[in-house]
């Protein structure tokens, strides 16, 4: 029978400390310096050994390999440092022996910690780890939820665990820890910036011995998985001068050594900034996939953009971030801001899982709004599995309003709105979108969820204060029977006007996304009763991209009144593909919403991306098909723009562009519009010669108008806009550099209006100057 020993030491109720004079420093063992600032291994000074630094890039599938992030001087302890990006960046050394550490041992670090994992399995993100599950062998260092932190020791038939609570990490600032087992004593004891922090008995009777299992920095040695691609329980953030010496350690002894490390620093360690904390964009260059101008975080997994507002000059945007990696889990909101919502920063962390009570497991979905005085005010999903359901509304505002960044956020402490029985589908309450009436100076907030036995809905709420809320009963909802598939949650609820209807009475747009797709509705929402009516009870695809377009979000731009909708750009890969490429998704280009003539909804970009026209490329009026074709032959690129409008001659079939088109055509994409089946459509039977992707698309009426195509290429992006009518959103994933070619798709006797084509330049993120973000 096994045994496990759990210790959470209070600062204030630390065993007393043993008497006697300070401890030699023990003998090191090994000390990983860290100091290469390039490479792919590690020098392990003691032996002159140099370790394997893993790392995606060091064989990189979609672009030429890359070293790890290695940093200079400046940002480091000594000479140099390493930043481990949270899913794929370890260092392997060889097992430690039980004789090595017969005496004990001390492990210590200098580290950074950028989030804080979940805790999968309640293993540590370990600094050092050689431990095995099976024997309960061995020891794990490293830090847990909300940067607790602590150790586990293996004595076979006993787990000793100690870990520090009320001494937390911080993120994004450099720390010492160390962690001292004393075999004569029987002693555990962690430090913190030098000083005890914890101490613990270790099992008298039992001996401490190691797995035959290898050394691991960054990781614990055996990690729970995603997919069975992606390992967890893995550091993320700079570490620095990783050492392990024979024999235990004080606070005194841990003091000297710190001491050592910042000599030359005048004793204290480098402020640290957001971009030493990032993967620099030139991590990626030379993928043949990653978007140029669309907007997308540093590195590693997001989801809906959402929560747009416009404050002090500058446009604020967020988005779901999992910071440690190209995969869903432990969920943030990413940060961005804009001066014309094309070229955005990325700023520090907005939001984070904290040991609140409020949103402990998650920070999900939601908008933003203004106070009656103009602060800008966040509303999230919080996530708290403890709590039943587990999904409520919280609110966040700015710590400091002078900032012009709005860089940090500080979390109302309890939820505002809570799912009561009877209210919707009980669980299902999430994306929290909240607007104001200005007739009635109240705001409503719409909540994501579904009605028992029937379809999906937003249920309201009406506030005056923003954080008392009256519920007002489902939005509206459908026949789920009439329209299989609607009785799913109804997430992501956006409600923006769009103009005034043939009747004169103003017009709406709700949008939603139901089992990833987005869907539309036009009608008229009632203040009073808060209901909407909408025009068609059937829902309408706003996308025909089939699933590539998901997770809308929305405002009205203060500045010109328009409503603007935001997107998620889903991928196409596996798992083992993202891992392999770094990133996973990006944002869809902002598009505005109006009412037509006809009372059909309008859509189409904002005016705002011609600024991100570098080169016209071709600019064709009046030409006949054959002359265009020719023109086309010489035009190349894989980030472009292209707007073509053809007059065709009466004959039905496919007019549009061949996209990413290689020599003697050995790979190509058709995006068209076919009238003889009315339909808009991406071809992709050709696009690759590895997988086959098929044809994406959905029904299209340009009600006898001339065609008029805008087509954003963005290397595996693209959007299209034809007639402002519906827009598609694919992914081009070829494996040719050189499939980088244009041709037209027409029929006999059409005439082209015009075709012009753009070069464009990168619009990226950046990540924001000045000192990261130390929390919330």
């Amino acid at each position: 029978m096994s045994h496990k020993l759990r210790f959470g030491i209070a600062a204030g109720a630390l065993l007393a400390a043993c008497a006697g004079s300070s401890l030699a420093a023990a003998p090191l063992l090994a000390h990983w310096g860290l100091d290469e600032q390039g490479g792919a291994q590690a020098l392990e000074s003691v032996s002159g050994r140099r370790d394997q630094v893993n790392y995606v890039f060091n064989r990189a599938r979609y672009k030429p390999d890359s070293a790890p992030q290695w940093r200079a001087a400046g940002s480091c302890i000594r000479e140099g440092c390493l930043l481990f990006d949270g899913y794929s960046t370890d260092i392997a050394a060889p097992a430690l022996s039980a004789g090595q550490l017969a005496q004990g041992f001390t492990l210590s670090a200098w580290v950074a910690p950028h989030a804080f994992e979940w805790g999968d399995g309640g293993h540590y993100s370990a600094f050092l780890s050689q431990f095995d599950a099976g024997t309960q062998k061995g020891f794990s260092f490293g830090m847990q939820r909300f940067g607790t932190w602590g150790v586990k020791l293996g004595f076979g038939e006993v787990i000793a665990d100690v870990r520090v609570k009320d001494h937390k990490l911080p993120r994004d600032a450099w720390s010492h820890v160390a962690a001292s087992y004393d075999a004569v004593r029987h002693r555990v004891a962690l430090f913190l910036n030098g000083e005890r922090v914890a101490e613990a008995a270790a099992p008298a009777d039992a001996v401490f011995t190691l797995p035959r299992r290898p050394l691991t920095i960054g990781r614990y040695s055996q990690p729970e998985q995603v997919g069975g691609v992606f390992k967890l329980n893995t550091f993320l953030g700079l570490m620095d001068e990783v050492r392990i010496a024979a024999g235990p350690s004080d606070a005194a002894a841990v003091a000297r050594g710190m001491q050592a490390d910042l000599a030359r620093r005048g004793g204290k360690a480098p402020q640290l900034s957001l971009a030493d904390m990032r993967v620099p964009a030139s991590a990626f260059d030379g993928d043949r996939h990653r978007p140029q101008y669309h907007l997308m975080p540093d590195a590693g997994w997001m989801n809906e953009p959402h929560a747009p507002f416009y404050y002090g000059g500058q446009y604020h945007l967020f988005f779901q971030k999992n910071p440690f990696g190209p995969f869903w889990h432990q969920i943030h909101w990413g940060h961005w801001v804009s001066a014309d919502m094309v070229r955005w920063r990325e700023l520090p962390i907005a939001l984070a899982p904290e040991d609140d009570g409020l949103a402990t497991d998650g920070i999900w979905s939601g908008s933003a709004a203004y106070a009656a005085d103009g602060t800008p005010v966040l509303f999230f999903t919080a996530g708290n599995d403890s709590a039943k359901p587990n999904q409520r509304t919280g609110i966040a505002v700015p710590q400091d309003l002078r900032d012009p960044d709005l860089a940090r956020w500080s979390k109302y402490p309890a939820p505002v709105t809570l799912q009561a029985e009877g209210q919707g589908r009980h669980g299902e309450f999430r994306d929290p979108f909240v607007f104001r009436d200005g007739a009635r100076q109240r705001w409503f907030q719409l909540v994501g969820s579904a009605l028992p036995g029937g379809s999906g809905t937003a249920l309201v709420y009406e506030s005056a204060d923003l954080r008392n809320w009256t519920p007002r009963g489902p939005l509206f909802s459908i026949d789920a029977k009439r329209f299989p598939g609607f009785d799913a949650t109804w997430e992501l609820p956006v409600l923006l006007p769009v103009g005034k209807g043939a009747d004169g009475r103003e017009r709406h747009v709700f949008l939603n996304d139901v089992r990833g797709q987005a869907y539309y509705w036009t009608g008229v929402f009632d203040a009073q009763s808060a209901r909407f009516t909408p025009d068609v009870e059937a829902p309408r695809t706003f996308d025909v991209g089939q699933g590539h377009f998901s997770g809308p979000s929305g405002f009205v731009d203060p500045k010109t009144g328009r409503s603007i909708v935001f997107s998620i750009a889903q991928g196409e890969r596996t798992l083992r593909d993202e891992w392999d490429a770094g990133w996973a998704h990006n944002a869809g280009l902002p598009v505005t919403l109006s009412l037509g003539a006809d009372g059909e909804l309008r859509l189409a970009p904002i005016s705002e991306l011609a600024s991100l026209r570098r080169q016209l490329l071709l600019d064709l009026r009046d030409a006949s098909a054959g002359d265009a074709a020719a023109a086309l032959a010489a035009v190349h690129g894989d980030a472009l723009e292209i707007e073509l409008e053809i007059a065709p001659s009466g004959t039905a079939g496919r007019r549009g562009m061949r996209l990413r088109v290689a020599p003697g055509q050995a790979a190509l994409t058709d995006l068209y519009v076919d009238t003889a089946r009315g339909r808009l459509e991406i071809d992709r039977t050709r696009t690759s010669d590895q997988r086959a992707y098929g044809v994406q698309g959905g029904a299209l009426d340009v009600k006898g108008e001339p065609l008029r195509m805008r087509i954003f290429l963005d290397r595996s992006m693209v959007e299209a806009y034809v007639n402002e009518r519906k827009s598609l959103t694919s992914r081009i994933y070829t494996e040719r550099a050189d499939a980088d070619g244009l041709a037209l798709l027409a029929e006999a006797g059409d005439r082209i209006v015009s075709l012009r084509i753009w070069a464009m330049g990168m619009a990226g993120t950046a990540a924001t100057a000045g000192t990261a973000s130390k929390g919330n």
